[in-house]
């Protein structure tokens, strides 16, 4: 609540007396819940100063004729000023929140402070700059500097002059199919439209760019850039007025060419050095041989890799092709292609994978190797018919990931150092449990790297094989052919093995072989589909394994999740609300922390993952409970007793140290109070 001028920040350099005269000719104006104050369009005629309650700022689009909402005001903040200063219709329309009360001054009374007092003039410029700073950060649009930026000639030949000289939008950047494009008003959305008509199928950034910048730029390092690219795309003399869009068109596809040429001579391809002597020909002359499939195709592949996607989707819808990369454990879309792009596409990626293009009607699985700035990536692809053509997912395995160790996936010390005693054992099981995609197998790999040793035979069973570990022998499972996980388990043992990796535990006879060898006397690693690391002794009850067997094999049991980060650039901290303080166990106001969304995490305020990890090492006393069949919740309370942090405590953990949020943790963990 606002008593005097004198404690708005903004007013703060005027005397007492200019204060009390300044409020003699404001007009107080209370307004009920979504009651609109000023609205969008309507003449600037006054501005107004919020004494209490709360405004919402909203546009509406032009397009679509949505509102969205562009910010949220509250005691002490000014709206309004910008049509006085600017002399033209309101921008925005706004709306009370809740009960507010406003103090309006009128044109006159504005004009003669601003006048008379300058320091509340310069208060007015720095309320404007951290305005602009706020919303750049929540739009995730950067501004630059055109004299600091080094721009390549042939990107400026990208949009024809005229069309940069009337939107005051400048091509700075292309990269991965994506323009970088500076422009004075980035919401000018007839700007996107007339680019987009030139670049078909480019996605556009736009950043933003000062006016007296760009008039600078456009006078002298424009003409001289644009001099220097002359000789890249010559123009014949004398071309007809008529034929300049479309001159234009076939100008910015060469240039594209030329541009897209350095990703794909980054990107090597390991099926293109490989002669393709099974496909089908007719399909393959006629829908994938094109250069812009090929380059479409390997601009796919390399932006999800630069922007670290776990999983590429490609899926065909009624009118367009939908592209969306899963990253951080969220699918986004990240491009809607023609639908003409379709088949050529789809068989571009068959043939990389080595399957069969004729086949349509079945699904597929496939593989592709790629090289990227010199690390090797597989592309593991699926293919599946659906209703208007065949959808493809490719999981991306970096194998460098092969190479982290323990210590990169667990931040807890003492839980770390608990896994490392689990895998320095010399016999018994480790299960790893945990929900599809929680992160199972990198576990695994990281375990398997750290006892990794030329006097260590490791031999493992997987299906399928993600990730190639040098000096280890890797089957992959084929049931259809009676290669089973039980089979190749049984195999190995005739191979002597000191340490053996299984998949997964899908069965009993699996599970059972698996126990035999641990008490033989091997090492031996494998993952479960269960909630909590107690539910695993469950689990192998239900399939069938004696109690006693299960409770004098297993080494322990890591149940584990996977949740996204928060971003370290731009977390904030909080109160924590009493109901997580209570839930989590935590003192009532301990400071948790939330991301404000900055350029590095593109404003979502979450940047990585991170993991979430239970991990019950076995003793004396959980022996003889497992042995006994004791219920999980029991086992799961003696475990807890003895000093197991489970997977809500982990996350506690994780909350007070800022590395992810309350959401996150609720989104993967359930966890029963």
């Amino acid at each position: 609540m606002i008593s005097s001028l004198s404690d708005v920040p903004l007013f703060a350099g005027l005397s007492p007396a200019d204060c009390a005269a300044l409020e003699q000719h404001m007009q107080r104006c209370d307004f009920v819940p979504q009651s609109v104050i000023v609205r969008e369009g309507s003449a600037g005629d006054a501005a107004f100063l919020i004494l209490s309650g709360q405004v919402a700022v909203r546009r509406k689009d032009p397009d679509s004729g949505v509102e969205f909402l562009l910010s949220e005001l509250g005691p002490g903040q000014m709206f309004g000023e910008m049509a006085l200063l600017t002399k033209k219709p309101r921008a925005a329309s706004v709306v009370a929140i809740e009960p507010t009360s406003c103090a309006k001054l009128a044109r006159a009374d504005f004009e003669r402070v601003m006048r008379d007092h300058p320091e509340v003039a310069l208060g007015m410029a720095a309320a404007f700059a951290e305005r602009l700073e706020r919303a750049n950060q929540h739009a995730g649009v950067d501004f630059v500097s055109l004299g600091r930026v080094r721009i390549d000639p042939r990107v400026l030949q990208l949009v024809p002059g005229s069309l940069v000289t009337e939107h005051q939008a400048v091509p700075i950047a292309f990269c991965n199919n994506r323009l970088t494009l500076a422009m004075t008003n980035p919401n000018n959305i007839v700007a996107f439209d007339d680019v987009r008509r030139i670049l078909k199928g480019v996605m556009i950034e736009p950043v933003i760019v000062t006016e007296d910048d760009f008039r600078r730029f456009m006078s002298t390092t424009y003409a001289q850039l644009t001099v220097k690219a002359e000789p890249t795309v010559p123009r014949p003399p004398g071309r007809p007025a008529a034929t300049v869009a479309a001159g234009a068109k076939a100008s910015a596809t060469a240039i594209i060419d030329l541009l897209q040429s350095d990703l794909v001579r980054e990107l090597q391809l390991a099926a293109d050095t490989q002669e393709p002597a099974a496909e089908t020909k007719q399909d393959l002359m006629s829908a994938s041989e094109d250069a812009p499939i090929i380059r479409l195709a390997n601009s796919i592949l390399g932006l999800a890799i630069k922007q670290g996607a776990s999983d590429i989707h490609i899926e065909p819808m009624e009118g367009d092709v939908t592209i969306r990369f899963r990253i951080d454990g969220v699918l986004q879309v990240v491009q809607r292609l023609p639908k003409k792009v379709q088949l050529g596409l789809i068989s571009r990626v068959k043939i990389l994978s080595r399957l069969d293009i004729a086949e349509k009607r079945l699904p597929q699985d496939g593989r592709i190797s790629v090289m990227m700035e010199s690390k090797p990536i597989d592309f593991r692809v699926s293919t599946v018919p659906g209703k208007w053509g065949e959808k493809v997912v490719m999981r991306i395995l970096d194998k460098s990931n092969t190479h982290l160790g323990l210590d990169k996936l667990i931040s807890h010390a003492p839980t770390l150092a608990l896994v490392r005693a689990m895998v320095a054992q010399p016999y018994g099981i480790v299960y790893v449990t945990g929900p599809t995609g929680s992160g199972k197998t990198t576990t695994l790999y990281s375990a398997l790297a750290e006892i990794n040793d030329p006097g260590v035979n490791i031999s493992t069973a997987e299906d399928p094989i993600e990730y190639d570990l040098p000096g280890v022998t890797q089957i992959q499972v084929k049931a259809d052919i009676g290669l089973t996980f039980a089979a190749v388990l049984r195999a190995f043992l005739r191979q002597d093995p000191d340490v053996l990796l299984v998949g997964e535990t899908r069965d009993k006879e699996t599970a059972h072989t698996a126990v035999e060898a641990a008490l033989t006397g091997h090492l031996v690693f494998t993952t479960l589909h269960t909630n909590s690391a107690a539910v695993a002794f469950t689990r192998l009850t239900e399939m069938g394994i004696e109690p006693f067997l299960v409770s004098s094999s297993t080494i322990g049991v890591i149940a584990q999740r996977l949740a996204r980060r928060l971003c370290q650039s731009c977390k904030e901290p909080y109160a924590a609300e009493p109901a997580s303080c209570a839930f989590f166990g935590l003192p009532a106001g301990t400071t948790l922390y939330r991301g404000r969304g900055c350029a590095s995490c593109g404003g979502s305020g979450l940047k990585g993952r991170i993991g979430i990890y239970e991990v019950m090492k076995m003793n004396a006393e959980l022996r003889q409970m497992v042995g006994r069949g004791t219920r999980a919740e029991e086992i799961h309370a003696a475990a807890l007793a003895n000093g197991m942090v489970d997977l809500k405590g982990y996350a506690a953990m994780l909350l007070t140290e800022g590395l992810t949020t309350v959401e996150e943790v609720a989104s993967v963990v359930s966890i029963e109070s």
